[in-house]
């Protein structure tokens, strides 16, 4: 069978908004991939964020706003981790359950920057190709720079993802529901109206 092209776009997700998806979309289409997995993070291993919604709800929030695309789909391969788990491990079983495919762990360019001080950095870097998302106001000669850097020491594979930029944040989001804001056209209405049902963020 021909091997496929998945993307990987892990991400707290608390809630997941508009901006997320355009950046799944954006690699999904530069890049030819034939899926873009979306995995909640586990936050067992960050003692000092305060998470605002369950693993189990921000779950249900990613389903519903992709489910719309026929190229996306979501994972609790992190959240059903009760100690936790790194970007490395989720990577290697990604690996066992899509042998032959090749993945695409898509991040953010300021990510990029400090991935070397991650847990197991270079076996991370082997075993995947990144891609790196650029927006016109990021400091392209130092993550060009990095990039280089990190494929000259580690041979990883680390690719530009251009993305337009939108001012949509997580945080903006959560503070606006708190203080009766509207935000609409930030997340898909299914993910508002189960905002609404559950009363996150109040």
């Amino acid at each position: 069978m021909e091997s496929r092209k998945i993307g990987i776009l892990g991400g707290t997700f608390d809630p997941i908004h508009n901006a997320h998806l355009l950046l799944g979309e954006s690699a999904r289409e530069q890049f030819g991939l034939d899926r873009v997995i979306f995995i909640p993070n586990n936050l067992a291993h960050l003692p000092n964020r305060t998470e605002v919604a369950s693993g189990e709800n921000r779950y249900q929030m990613v389903k519903m706003a992709i489910k719309d695309n026929p190229y996306f789909t979501c994972s609790r391969i992190e959240i059903d981790k009760a100690g936790g788990t790194y970007t490395y491990n989720t990577i290697q079983e990604l690996k066992l359950m899509y042998p032959g495919d090749e993945l695409f762990l898509i991040l953010g360019g300021d990510s990029v920057i400090g991935i070397d001080n991650w847990y197991m950095a270079k076996e991370l870097l082997q075993s995947c190709t990144i891609l790196a998302a650029v927006r016109e106001d990021d400091d392209l000669a130092a993550l060009d720079k990095k990039r280089k850097e990190l494929g000259d020491m580690f041979g990883a594979d680390i690719r530009l993802l251009k993305f337009n930029r939108i001012d949509i944040s997580a945080t903006e989001i959560r503070n606006r529901v708190r203080t009766g804001r509207s935000i609409r056209y930030m997340v898909p209405d299914e993910v508002i109206e189960f905002l609404c049902i559950k009363g996150l963020y109040k």
